[in-house]
């Protein structure tokens, strides 16, 4: 497993939120996308349209990588995550599309291989008619802590 670098920001976006926000024994993390830095790392665009389920579901695994750098540079280490508690998936999907699951599981998945059944979250996985930047998928999540 590798962690991508931070997102960078495009030049002239102004983004007003934090990325982790830890309340006591829980972690909120913020929307994250498919990022390698400043690069997207996966095509943007429509699910169903220009972006097949295939480039989705990557597209979500490398969002779990993201989340997982976010939680390690802001929390020192991955050790701290005790149970995944609720991940909310969106799909950047044309009309119609219906496999919004499917792509969200790129993240489970990972999520699953990492720390198993017992501290999988609960899931949302919706379809939305846009996502900042076009990006295919944006994932955010909730954590305990140990």
């Amino acid at each position: 497993m590798t962690i991508p670098p931070p997102q960078v920001v495009p030049a002239g976006v102004r983004l007003t939120y934090r990325r982790l926000v830890r309340w006591e024994s829980v972690a909120y993390v913020a929307g994250h996308g498919p990022t390698h830095g400043e690069v997207w790392g996966s095509p943007l665009g429509k699910v169903g349209g220009n972006v097949t389920v295939e480039e989705a579901i990557a597209a979500a695994e490398l969002t779990a990588l993201n989340v997982l750098g976010t939680i390690d540079r802001e929390l020192g280490d991955l050790e701290s995550i005790a149970c995944w508690l609720k991940i909310n998936g969106f799909v950047n999907a044309v009309d119609g599309f219906t496999e919004h699951a499917t792509v969200i599981n790129g993240f489970s998945d990972l999520i699953l291989d990492l720390y198993g059944v017992d501290r999988l979250a609960a899931r949302t996985s919706v379809g939305v008619p846009h996502l900042p930047f076009d990006m295919p998928v944006e994932v955010d999540a909730i954590v305990a802590l140990r």
